[in-house]
């Protein structure tokens, strides 16, 4: 006889797994969906100087000075806005609505 153990006989499984045992495979989370677009921002006056478009608010009083937010030019004073028609002075055009 030799001193090596006889073999051990291997096992087989009845049903055998679906997948490859071993740990988990790590899932990612779907990254969220981007949120929708802002809807398109109506502007009623346009800087001459740089063309950007701007609102003047209802709730200003009529002595507040009015500057470009994106040049920072001095367009007028809010009563300038508010005058029928506007005065030439004015450095600022109405925007003309979309048809």
């Amino acid at each position: 006889m030799t001193d090596e153990p006889r073999p051990r006989k291997i096992l087989s499984l009845k049903n055998p797994p679906t997948r490859p045992l071993g740990p988990e495979p790590i899932r990612k989370a779907a990254p969220p969906p981007p949120p929708p677009p802002p809807p398109p921002q109506v502007f009623a006056w346009k800087c001459k100087p740089c063309g950007a478009g701007f609102n003047v608010g209802d709730q200003l009083a009529d002595d507040v000075v009015i500057r470009c937010p994106a040049c920072n030019a001095k367009i007028g004073q809010v009563a300038d806005f508010r005058a029928d028609p506007t005065p030439a002075k004015l450095r600022a055009r109405p925007v003309k609505p979309a048809a």
